[in-house]
Formats: C-alpha cells, sequence, structure tokens
C-alpha cells in the first residue's frame, strides 16, 4: 500500500467501538486528514475481517465493549498479526490496569474524547511504526 501523499492510495484504518456515533466522529475525522476508516461496532466482527484478506495500517479500538472488551481483541488481533499496531481509545481508562494494557500489546493508549493533534500523533507513531 502506498503512503497516504503519493499515487492518491489512503491508508486503511480499522475502527471498532461500539458506540456508533464514535465510530462517525472517527471516520470524519480520520477522512479529513487523508485516511480512510472501516468501522466495526463489535470486536467479534473486528476479527472476523482481520481473518480475511483486507489489511489495515493500524487499527484504534474502544476498550470497554459488551461481549469481548478492547483489552482481550487485542490479544487475538496480535496472535493474528504480531506486527498490526494497535491504539486503544477509551472514556473509561480508570477501570483498566495500565501494565496490563501494554502486556496485551497496545502500541499506544488514548483517552476520549480524543482530538485532532491527538488522532494525528497517534497515527504518525503507528504508520510510522509500520514503516519499521
Amino acid at each position: 500500500m502506498q503512503d497516504r501523499k503519493s499515487g492518491g492510495h489512503t491508508k486503511k484504518i480499522l475502527v471498532v467501538d461500539d458506540q456508533r456515533s464514535q465510530l462517525k466522529l472517527m471516520k470524519q475525522m480520520l477522512k479529513k486528514i487523508g485516511y480512510m476508516a472501516v468501522t466495526v461496532d463489535s470486536a467479534e466482527e473486528a476479527e472476523y475481517i482481520l481473518r480475511g484478506e483486507e489489511s489495515f495500517s493500524m487499527i484504534i479500538t474502544d476498550l470497554k465493549m459488551p461481549w469481548v472488551d478492547g483489552l482481550t481483541f487485542c490479544k487475538k488481533a496480535k496472535i493474528l498479526d504480531p506486527n498490526l499496531k494497535i491504539f486503544a481509545l477509551s472514556g473509561f481508562l480508570y477501570d483498566f490496569d495500565m501494565n496490563e494494557l501494554e502486556d496485551a500489546g497496545f502500541d499506544g493508549i488514548y483517552e476520549k474524547p480524543i482530538n485532532k493533534a491527538q488522532l494525528v500523533e497517534m497515527l504518525d507513531v503507528g504508520i510510522e511504526k509500520n514503516k519499521t
């Protein structure tokens, strides 16, 4: 996949969140800064997509979701692709142990609401890490 600034190809980011309003917001923010978001409202659906042929530059996932939470999803996604960069984005960070989140394999942890500058930072770190 080409860089987002070359050849008109867009980097794809998988966004996982059980709140549809958050998915819509993230999709709009990513589009404004030159990225394409594929959004899903459950970790189960995200895992299904990851098992398919589609590839992503990185994943942004909520932590607190019904059935399968973001922590469990991150562990499963890292088994499928250990090099995939995954960032946690949650309004409930205080409910989680930071060491446990890092041990799960998250490449970054951010608190909701996220602003444009934080999102750009997250993408720069995630995409840059994918290049190495």
